[in-house]
């Protein structure tokens, strides 16, 4: 038994608890090690200077005389962009008590932003994010929420608002415990360490690599995985969970004898809290497209003669534009006059109510693997004459790698070529000779307008399966999204009213 035990704790020790965290050395040697360099509370700023009594000023005549217009006032305080969420214990949350404040010092004068920060009691935790778009939560200890509150931060999460979570010094209990309290915020999303393509690390500073402390190398960290977990609410992250330090970084504390700190080095800190500002402010405005303000209803209940589309469930973030689909069926049918149905349906593409579509669509931005039942179904059901829609959402690269790799096992017989030019399904209903690409795409394909560029796979005369490498829902949607690696709105609509058009008249 004891045999069984100490192998169970070198497990632990090695891996951690969390899958997310396999690599991390969350339980390794040198996690432990720091424990034993205590990471104390930092003492509060030394108050202004006053004179002895031997030294006495006279008092200020009475009343106060106003100051002239011409003298010098203090600037006004710049708007409130992050807030730290205080706890009863100190000794946890404020040992480095002026971290955030350091960063936006920082960022002002290094990068002319100019914002503050506040610290807030837990119990004060707004549910609306307009006043206070960034909370952070930092500290060493496990904690949880209550009820109240994680019903407060779901509410905010899901209004644009975004939440840091830090375990101060990498220590595993904090780390654990957030973890477990960021999938209980928002329990339909699945939480995933942020791949290299991510916008948070090309949002401001373009980071390659990540710079760490002597202790984090120890403990496994590896300069090309930041180590950061996030979960999303449509293309927009919206909680982040750092399982290397960064508060010290943002207080500009080195190692030293008795402090040895899990965590980036000081520049790469300092250029993720940059890049974690930038990426959080610019995401404010897409966090409620337009399309979150309309309602797609069907005009009747009767379902017969009507184009339906259903959304395809796979094991990873298949959900990522909520509206897009909708928004894009609305535009079909004024464009087209195509009967359709709004109604969202979703299918996993193991069950049998597969063959009941004539079209399903699917998206999503992270890596993943079918199940060899999920394969062979929709094998059959390509093969029978069904038409697969696929979108990398946000033209992210992880999604495409997976897809195109999936698709060669589903269909070893056939793989998926770029559409040419002069193909129908760039002419009608609407001729797309080119594109506008979003900022990003144009940035990165150097040019603004592009040729439109989409794969397809034929079986037996008919096309089988569409596949966008760069983002049509975000469009779709009429959303913002600054970090897409996209097609503008009119154009993504105009590209998935072709291919719906062409799916129907094959």
């Amino acid at each position: 038994m004891w045999i069984l035990a100490g192998l169970l704790f070198l497990c632990t020790m090695v891996f951690g608890a969390d899958p997310l965290l396999n690599d991390l050395g969350v339980h390794s040697w040198a996690a432990e090690e720091e424990k034993n360099h205590s990471c104390l509370p930092l003492p509060p700023p030394a108050p202004p200077a006053h004179h002895s009594s031997a030294e006495g000023m006279p008092p200020l005549p009475l009343p106060a005389v106003a100051l002239r217009r011409t003298e010098k006032k203090s600037p006004p305080r710049p708007p409130v962009l992050i807030a730290k969420i205080a706890t009863a214990s100190e000794a946890d949350w404020a040992t480095n008590p002026t971290d955030a404040r350091n960063l936006l010092k920082w960022m002002a004068s290094k990068l002319d932003l100019h914002f503050s920060d506040m610290n807030l009691p837990e119990a004060n935790i707004p549910s609306d994010p307009k006043t206070v778009p960034i909370l952070y939560r930092t500290g060493h200890d496990a904690f949880t929420f209550s009820p109240e509150t994680r019903a407060k931060l779901s509410s905010y999460l899901r209004g644009g608002g975004t939440l840091i979570f830090e375990s101060c010094c990498g220590r595993a209990a904090f780390l654990e415990s957030a973890l477990e309290e960021a999938r209980q915020l928002i329990p339909e999303r699945v939480p995933y360490r942020l791949p290299p393509d991510h916008p948070l690390f090309r949002s401001f500073f373009d980071i390659k690599e990540f710079g760490f402390r002597p202790q984090a190398v120890k403990a496994g960290a590896k300069k090309e995985d930041a180590g950061i977990i996030g979960i999303d609410v449509e293309c927009r992250t919206a909680v982040f969970v750092f399982r290397w330090d960064v508060s010290c970084g943002w207080d500009e504390q080195g190692d030293t004898d008795s402090h040895h700190c899990l965590g980036y080095d000081i520049p790469t800190a300092q250029k993720l809290g940059a890049n974690l500002m930038s990426y959080i402010t610019s995401e404010r405005a897409s966090a409620l497209p337009m399309s979150q303000a309309m309602e797609f209803k069907d005009e009747k209940e009767d379902k017969t003669g009507t184009f339906a589309i259903a959304q395809v469930k796979y094991g990873s973030l298949w959900k990522t534009r909520e509206a897009g689909l909708s928004m894009l069926l609305n535009t079909f049918h004024e464009q087209t006059g195509t009967p359709i149905t709004y109604e969202r349906e979703q299918v996993a593409l193991s069950s049998s109510h597969l063959f009941d579509l004539p079209l399903v669509y699917m998206s999503g931005h992270l890596d993943f693997r079918f199940s060899p039942e999920e394969r062979e179904n929709l094998g059959r059901y390509l093969r029978q004459g069904g038409v697969l829609f696929a979108e990398s959402c946000c033209g992210r690269l992880d999604f495409s790698r997976a897809f195109l790799q999936e698709m060669g096992k589903v269909i070893p017989e056939a793989k998926l070529t770029r559409i040419p030019a002069q193909s129908p399904i760039f002419a009608y209903p609407n001729r797309l000779n080119t594109v506008q690409a979003r900022p990003q795409l144009a940035a990165a394909l150097k040019a603004t307008m592009v040729e439109p560029e989409l794969y397809a796979l034929t079986l037996n005369g008919h096309i089988a399966v569409v596949f966008s490498p760069y983002g049509l829902a975000c469009g779709w949607e009429l959303a913002q999204c600054p970090y897409c690696m996209g097609y503008v709105e009119r154009d993504a609509l105009s590209l998935g009213i072709n291919i719906l058009t062409a799916a129907l008249l094959q």
